[in-house]
């Protein structure tokens, strides 16, 4: 059912909610009326019959009465009656038979008695009743149709902005985002039609990143793969020699696929919606020697040591996922440092989170590409030459997130280069970004 004919159907049900309440209040106050007049008539007819009674024919008789009355002595003779009520016959005594007293301080003096009457058939009472009709059958077709065109304009004024934000939504569902959604209406339309651009837009950002994720990856697997293809194919022609110098180099480049592939899948389940950091608390003394120890024989390698300064104890973290992140950062640290020098991890307590940093000495990063270094497969110009997957930095990145931190990056001539991993304090809420 569309939106306009659930208006109208609202809008009909409301109609005869308010016709039935409106019947019963004007059936009540007919009831009420009635009854009211009832006593009116009663005390009109007493007072004319004790009138009658005590003053004379003279000064009023019966007839003075509208209604039918008949008025008796105190022996039940009729002494006078309006409209020749209460002679002779079965009206006469069907009245005798309603007979009614009066007394003048405390002395019978007589008796009346009225015929049936109703409200309804009374001249004036029918003339009032009559208009009263009138007036409310056409206050209800009025009403009925000041009702109808609200409804009319109220659904279309809804329903144009809904059609648009649905059609909005089909072409999206379509694979086309490339319409923005015109957001008007009420407020609540005009808040759903945000939502829905932003949702666009976000879709639209994911779909052009995917496309170039999907074409990095592409050209990232395919330079090893044809670097294994070519020197297979040399060795087994015979145009190279299939000494070991040769295999190191296939080795090579397999590793380098293995990492790509890894790397890969890694980020695809810390980019999942189920994806989350399982809090605990980490003793940093034996997170950092546990590092030192891992990279102890890339350090030696390149004539490097690690240096390490800890202020604070304990941090709430996901233990896997920031050894994880550390040990992608300090990788990087050793890959484009310079040898000879120290490698820096420091962790400190600082007001509102927790600071834990890498520095290296070396080539700055330029200050264009640090922007993008967090993206999928970015590898700037200082490290195209040099392995990696270039998704080590959107890892960490991602890693920072689920604990409802950030990565922070400074490169300098004069400082090198320091990556910041921050963390919220041990009591600030997790969040999980989607």
């Amino acid at each position: 059912m569309t939106l306009v004919k659930k208006t109208f159907l609202v809008f009909g049900v409301v109609f005869i909610i308010q016709l039935t309440v409106v019947a019963l209040l004007i059936g009540l106050g007919y009831r009420q009326s009635e009854d009211q007049w009832q006593q009116v008539r009663s005390s009109q007819a007493y007072d004319t019959a004790k009138n009658f009674l005590v003053e004379g024919e003279e000064q009023g008789g019966a007839d003075s009465y509208t209604g039918p009355l008949a008025i008796y002595d105190a022996n039940r003779q009729l002494l006078g009656s309006s409209r020749g009520w209460g002679m002779h016959g079965s009206m006469g005594r069907n009245m005798m038979a309603q007979m009614k007293p009066i007394y003048v301080d405390s002395v019978l003096v007589g008796y009346y008695a009225t015929g049936e009457e109703s409200f309804s058939t009374d001249i004036a009472n029918k003339t009032l009743l009559r208009t009263m009709v009138m007036v409310l059958l056409l206050s209800l077709l009025l009403s009925l149709g000041i009702a109808l065109i609200a409804a009319l304009f109220f659904s279309r004024k809804v329903a144009r902005p809904a059609d648009n934000l649905a059609r909005s939504l089909h072409e999206m569902t379509q694979g086309n985002f490339s319409v923005p959604v015109k957001s008007d209406g009420s407020d609540e339309l005009v808040r759903i039609g945000q939502s829905i651009e932003s949702l666009r837009l976000r879709l639209l950002h994911e779909r052009t990143v995917r496309s170039q994720w999907s074409q990095d990856i592409a050209h990232d697997l395919r330079t090893p793969v044809a670097s294994v293809k070519a020197q297979l194919e040399g060795m087994i022609d015979g145009i190279l020699k299939p000494d070991v110098a040769r295999f190191e180099r296939t080795m090579r480049e397999l590793q380098r696929m293995e990492i790509l592939v890894d790397d890969l899948e890694t980020l695809m389940r810390l980019e999942s919606p189920e994806a989350e950091a399982k809090l605990e608390l980490i003793d940093c003394n034996t997170m950092v020697r546990e590092l030192g120890e891992r990279f102890e024989a890339q350090l030696l390698q390149s004539s490097m040591h690690l240096d390490t300064e800890i202020s604070c104890d304990q941090i709430m973290a996901d233990e896997v996922l920031l050894t994880r992140a550390l040990s992608n950062l300090i990788s990087n640290a050793i890959r484009y440092g310079v040898e000879g020098t120290p490698i820096r991890l420091r962790v400190s307590q600082k007001e509102g989170g927790t600071l834990i940093a890498v520095h290296n000495s070396g080539n700055p990063i330029p200050p264009q590409e640090i922007p993008k270094l967090t993206e999928r497969l970015y590898r700037g110009e200082f490290a195209r030459s040099t392995q990696g997957s270039g998704l080590g930095l959107t890892i960490v990145d991602r890693i920072a997130q689920l604990h409802n931190g950030s990565l922070t990056i400074e490169s300098t001539k004069e400082n090198g280069t320091t990556m910041t991993i921050v963390l919220p304090s041990p009591l600030s809420a997790i969040r999980y970004p989607q």
